[in-house]
């Protein structure tokens, strides 16, 4: 129960990374919001549980954040931990990709971070410190083809948690970023359906693992272990951090 009597909020905490991360702080004592769509990326009704105060919204509208964090400091009694993990992924190179994509990705991936920061760091304040954990991408760092919004849009997102991290730091909060790879997520999910090759999920997933080091696609809970690690006092000489967690693809000669 290492966030008893902690308050979190989880910017894109309806599905995926985001969901798992606040369901295991919740289970660890923390009082957590999630804010984010009210669907996930492959359309499945996310279901959220009752006491992680769901709020849907948009993530890029700077008055549904305004309103959402407010709410989520009164139902905390404060705030203490920012996560955010909202993300869109669409495909395509720098002329592929239409200019709306691109102002879309912009403001969801780096726009939702930013609000986040924006309205939630006077609450953490308010509370002495605390401590916020961004969800980049081992895509921030390399690149596959066609993904020139969204790896932009992480590389973006390291480059802002470094900045939270300098300009917050003599003030008790501490800024970091984690980088996951592959993992099944409904964004992952997507992508495997984009093959449209007969071949189940679980195959195409296996095929996937087996450019993996560690030789399996990662799962949510597996990253929401790294970010409750980097919001906890276990983590409390570390900021401006990014905590690469992708099975050691990044280390891979080829990436």
């Amino acid at each position: 129960m290492e966030f008893d009597g902690k308050s979190a909020f989880v910017m894109g905490g309806t599905t995926g990374i985001g969901r798992a991360a606040a369901e295991l702080l919740a289970e660890r004592g923390a009082t957590v919001t999630v804010f984010g769509a009210p669907g996930s990326a492959d359309g499945a009704d996310p279901h959220l549980p009752p006491h992680l105060n769901p709020i849907l919204g948009d993530g890029a509208d700077a008055a549904q954040v305004e309103q959402a964090i407010a709410n989520a400091a009164r139902h905390g009694k404060g705030l203490d931990i920012l996560i955010c993990s909202a993300a869109i992924h669409p495909y395509g190179d720098a002329v592929a990709t239409s200019v709306e994509t691109w102002n879309r990705v912009m403001a969801v991936n780096v726009g939702s971070a930013f609000l986040t920061a924006h309205f939630g760091i006077p609450e953490l304040l308010k509370r002495g410190g605390g401590a916020i954990v961004n969800v980049a991408s081992n895509q921030g760092s390399a690149n596959n083809p066609d993904v020139a919004a969204y790896a932009t849009s992480k590389g973006a997102l390291l480059a802002f948690t470094r900045t939270l991290a300098m300009d917050f730091g003599s003030h008790g909060i501490r800024a970091n970023s984690v980088s996951p790879g592959p993992i099944d997520t409904p964004l992952l999910r997507v992508a495997a359906a984009k093959l449209q090759d007969g071949r189940s999920l679980e195959a195409i997933y296996d095929e996937w693992g087996t450019h993996v080091p560690i030789g399996r696609i990662g799962q949510a809970r597996e990253m929401a272990e790294v970010i409750a690690f980097l919001a906890s006092p276990r983590a409390s000489y570390v900021t401006g951090s990014d905590y690469v967690a992708d099975g050691g693809l990044l280390a891979r000669l080829g990436f």
